[in-house]
């Protein structure tokens, strides 16, 4: 079906298949944080310069983000403390309006 014209005949069979396609991609996506967190060696971040890394923005954008109360994290004394998963979790959900 791929290397195939679509008629207007074949649509609805073409249409499925990216359906299951899509859905197989989703899946695949879905496991990849799990995936990571479980293999990653340090799952913290420490302070705002990790961060800024960690998300790969500049260091005044990762205090923005920090301070706009969007994404957990803890401070021990001076030093400000993010769980990767809890970081990557909120963003998430603050992207699809969760």
């Amino acid at each position: 079906m791929i290397n195939e014209n679509i008629t207007f005949e074949n649509l609805p069979l073409a249409v499925s298949q990216i359906l299951i396609k899509i859905k197989n991609i989703e899946l695949m996506v879905n496991l990849i944080p799990q995936s990571q967190q479980a293999s990653d060696p340090e799952p913290y971040i420490y302070g705002i310069n990790g961060l800024a890394k960690f998300l790969q923005v500049s260091m005044p954008t990762a205090q923005k983000i920090k301070n706009s109360g969007k994404i957990p994290f803890s401070q021990a004394e001076r030093t400000i403390i993010f769980n990767k998963a809890d970081v990557l979790k909120a963003l998430l959900s603050k992207k699809k309006g969760v």
